[in-house]
């Protein structure tokens, strides 16, 4: 359904919180709203990925696995409204 819709993932050490925006049943925009990671910076590229694939089945950030899985599973649970 359309809105802005919240979701976390925390596995020690790396947390983020995503809000997700659909609008016409399209994923318009994913902002990260915290993320605590180790060296994972570079994986807050990945929200553009997904919104431009609409699907959580994007490559992971080499360098940033981990972030990038946390990130991603943030993603779908504000899309499940978890």
């Amino acid at each position: 359904q359309d809105g802005a819709y919240t979701g976390s993932c925390s596995i020690f050490p790396v947390s983020a919180k995503v809000e997700v925006t659909v609008d016409n049943h399209v994923i318009k925009d994913i902002k990260i709203i915290e993320h605590f990671e180790g060296q994972g910076e570079s994986a807050e590229a990945l929200p553009s990925k997904v919104v431009e694939a609409q699907s959580l089945k994007v490559d992971t950030i080499s360098g940033a696995t981990f972030s990038s899985k946390v990130i991603l599973k943030a993603v779908e649970n504000a899309l499940n409204g978890i």
